[in-house]
């Protein structure tokens, strides 16, 4: 009896799971920017694991999270 109540909870787990990537698949993509929200900008990061360097150009809002690189945050050069 007791393998059957876990064997039923793992498939319920399972079952609701799928539901849930099924519906965010079924949603579609997230939209897209407003262009008139993407401002020109200058920021320089550099990568602290590996060294490499990127310049971001254009940006959504003020305040704008480092990009990731080697899985951690790029640090501000």
């Amino acid at each position: 009896m007791g393998a059957f109540l876990i064997a039923l909870a793992i498939g319920l787990v399972i079952l609701f799971v799928t539901i849930r990537v099924v519906r965010m698949i079924a949603a579609g993509p997230p939209p897209e920017p407003d262009p008139d929200a993407v401002e020109e900008v200058a920021l320089d990061y550099r990568c602290s694991v590996c060294g490499m360097q990127v310049t971001v150009t254009h940006a959504q809002g003020e305040e704008t999270e480092p990009p990731r690189h080697c899985r951690e945050d790029m640090l501000p050069a």
